[in-house]
């Protein structure tokens, strides 16, 4: 029944309120050479790629809004909600450092406004790993991290994730960002307290454990691989053992790991994005033209964490990008369909 009432929200778009339902290119964004009009593209060709309805009925512009995950900064003001019906985005990501609230009623807040303009189901997270990456103004409590919770067995491991999603979940979230699922090389100081090991069978054990007990409080996992090195022998084993415990998504800090995990390990589920706007991402590939890159090379979803302005240039290049055919709409569609396919299982 839940999944039947989903694909009827999703087969309302093209009916809806105008306002909410038609995505228009951004009002604010400045032509950049990312989103300048491919030489030879005709206006009647463009004309008919955007009269193409894909997955349940959604226009090209909807499906567009559906693969970007967007954050803000600062409180939800009129104008970001206007923003946000106009471009549709498929994700809202609430972190600490965009300071957006202060306490939980706030958070619950923004995430319902947010919900409130939009034509079809939106996804929300955070990240709640414990340790060193916990949400203080949740009030959800900070737990172990991946490092000193591993030692105590895949039990524990479980037992803290449940409960930390367990009050996401009770704020309206519908995702946790975690668990990591890098093997420490006992070099990166990045991973040295994110992930729950250098043992690539004991991270798979507690990855896993780490996913069980996300989905025991009701809400998506994310198996995130936080290091843009080349994989060494041993990387991808927590990755199959998430595979094989139903993972909803899996987090790519480089567009380059996304061939052997489709390949190698035969993952056919959402690939999302690290932050595109990470100085480590964005330097060498700003956030749009990363994301075309992203989702053209096999990626299903991307994530703009921090300006909504850099998120609707990020929507523009994706556009421009189907209409010139770098971005296959074939490939959108099938990443719009994976989406659609998570139903209502953890969503409101």
């Amino acid at each position: 029944m839940r999944r039947l009432l989903y694909l009827g929200v999703a087969l309302c778009l093209a009916g809806c309120d105008p306002q909410a339902a038609v995505v228009g290119p951004s009002a604010t964004a400045h032509p950049t050479p990312a989103t300048a009009a491919a030489p030879g593209a005709s206006a009647p060709a463009n004309a008919a790629e955007e009269a193409v309805l894909g997955p349940a009925g959604m226009t090209l512009r909807q499906e567009i809004g559906a693969v970007i995950m967007v954050g803000f900064k600062g409180p939800l003001t009129p104008a970001i909600l206007a923003d946000w019906r106009q471009h549709q985005f498929g994700g809202l990501i609430v972190v600490p450092t965009n300071q957006n609230a202060t306490v939980p009623a706030a958070i619950r807040q923004l995430i319902q406004s947010v919900r409130g303009v939009m034509a079809h189901p939106v996804l929300t997270g955070t990240n709640q790993e414990g340790g060193t990456v916990c949400f203080e103004e949740t009030r959800v409590s900070c737990l172990a991290g991946a490092r000193q919770v591993g030692s105590q067995g895949s039990a524990a491991v479980q037992s803290e994730m449940t409960s930390m999603s367990q009050g996401l979940k009770r704020l309206g979230f519908d995702i946790n960002f975690a668990p990591v699922a890098d093997v420490w090389d006992g070099v990166h100081p990045l991973l040295s307290e994110r992930s729950y090991g250098q043992n690539p069978q004991t991270v798979a054990q507690d990855v896993a454990a780490a996913i069980a007990g996300i989905h025991a409080a009701g809400i998506y996992a994310v198996a995130k691989r936080l290091s843009a090195q080349p994989p060494q022998t041993g990387d991808w084993i927590p990755f199959q053992a998430a595979i094989a415990s139903h993972v909803e998504f899996v987090m790519m800090a480089s567009s380059s790991q996304l061939y052997p995990l489709r390949t190698e390990l035969g993952y056919q589920g959402v690939i999302i994005s690290d932050d595109l706007q990470m100085g480590a991402l964005s330097a060498e590939f700003p956030p749009p033209g990363a994301a075309v890159r992203f989702l053209a090379n096999g990626g299903d979803m991307v994530i703009v964490s921090h300006d909504i302005a850099v998120a609707d240039a990020t929507y523009d290049a994706i556009h421009m990008a189907v209409l010139n055919g770098r971005y296959p709409r074939t490939q959108l569609d099938a990443s719009v369909q994976k989406l659609l396919n998570l139903g209502l299982r953890y969503m409101p």
